[in-house]
């Protein structure tokens, strides 16, 4: 009789995780799964031990991710030399500069949609290309947005592709592209106060300076993959809200709640599921031994969901009680742009409730959520752009 570890398969999981894991939490929280041939970690507790305990939980290990960015990454380092580069690069994300990026977010959407009637597919016309914009501005760089949205496509398929070798190809593609772009620029680099890259190059307390390509480029590689994230996640949030007319009507009325909304997005429907590690040593945990050497996949949109952690975690409740989540991870290898990627969301989808308070989902093509290594809508497909019907009921009262 096939147990139920043994029935669980990748195309499950991509169609819906949830209640896998559900079922994970309650049974076996820390499983060895055969279909992934990895061991699956889903409770909060768990999952957050995971990536806290970076000496235990290791990132640096062979796989498609260290072939994609280089094994000198700041995801694959540890210890003394992973803090210098991660202080170093620190300085481009400070959380006192995510306002700046939810403002410009914002800005970008309303250009874009001012104009738009009738139906689009945010999606692809609206949320990935402002993503794309922001990030090429944040980061300064000379690449178009056009490209360094399609390069940071091509990298996440090789970093999601389980070792796949025509997707591995694909994102080796596209990091010999991006590095014969960003080369040349970067060596005519000089300090430039105005520019995030130029100040970290050309700041670098007790160490070589100006840093050079070698130090910089694997760290843009490892960054660049994040950038449909925001985009992502205000998909989500926009089907939440269409889905549910109260809490939408809650925060057309009250719209200092839209990041409440954002933070419930991100626990609820975290675009990235999925932590990578290996142990060094045997390790118990959730009562369960694992040896050294094993293949970890912390699952982060399971422990989000943790009953013992979240009331009714399956629901969307932009009202819940704030508390910490797992979406950005702990310790070390903690999120570079935890504090960016939630603003760039509330900016995305304030700017498109602002210009289109009356938009709808399309109903001849409703927005389909997929994938458990990262979970979204690929096309968000809407009515109702400038619908001045719409409009009316659907602003309420000012401010």
């Amino acid at each position: 009789m096939t147990s139920f570890l043994d029935a669980i398969t990748p195309e499950e999981l991509h169609a819906d995780p949830y209640p896998i894991y559900q079922r994970l939490r309650r049974d076996h929280p820390v499983a060895e799964i055969p279909a992934l041939g990895c061991w699956l970690v889903t409770r909060w507790q768990d999952v957050r031990q995971v990536m806290s305990h970076s000496q235990t939980f290791t990132t640096s290990f062979p796989s498609a991710m260290s072939e994609i960015y280089g094994s000198e990454n700041i995801l694959s380092g540890s210890g003394d030399n992973h803090k210098g580069m991660r202080a170093s690069v620190e300085e481009l994300f400070e959380p006192e500069c995510a306002g700046r990026a939810r403002g410009y977010a914002r800005k970008l959407v309303i250009e874009r949609v001012s104009g738009m009637h009738g139906q689009a597919d945010l999606m692809g016309e609206v949320l990935q290309p402002v993503v794309a914009e922001v990030f090429r501005w944040m980061l300064s760089l000379e690449v178009d947005s056009t490209t360094l949205l399609r390069l940071a496509q091509d990298l996440w398929q090789g970093a999601l592709g389980s070792g796949d070798p025509a997707k591995l190809a694909v994102a080796a593609a596209a990091v010999n592209e991006l590095d014969a772009a960003l080369t040349p620029w970067f060596e005519g680099l000089g300090p430039d106060p105005s520019s995030a890259i130029a100040r970290w190059r050309h700041i670098n307390p007790g160490r070589v300076c100006p840093r050079g390509v070698a130090e910089v480029l694997p760290t843009i590689r490892v960054i660049l993959p994040s950038l449909p994230e925001p985009g992502w996640a205000a998909g989500s949030l926009l089907v939440a809200l269409f889905n549910d007319p109260d809490q939408r009507r809650l925060v057309r009325d009250h719209p200092e709640l839209l990041g409440d909304a954002v933070h419930e997005v991100l626990r609820w429907m975290p675009p990235f599921g999925l932590v990578e590690r290996m142990t060094t040593r045997p390790v118990k945990l959730g009562g369960t031994y694992l040896p050294a050497g094993a293949h970890v996949l912390a699952a982060i949109g399971s422990a989000n969901r943790d009953e013992t952690v979240f009331e009714q975690p399956d629901a969307f409740d932009l009202r819940r009680r704030r508390q910490p989540l797992v979406t950005f991870g702990y310790g070390e290898h903690a999120c570079l742009v935890r504090a960016f990627i939630p603003a760039i969301v509330e900016g995305l989808v304030a700017g498109i409730l602002d210009v289109h308070p009356g938009v709808r989902a399309d109903p001849s093509e409703q927005p389909r959520l997929a994938g458990w290594a990262a979970r979204y809508t690929e096309r968000l497909c809407v009515d109702g752009l400038g619908d001045s019907a719409d409009r009316a009921t659907a602003l309420g009262p000012p401010g």
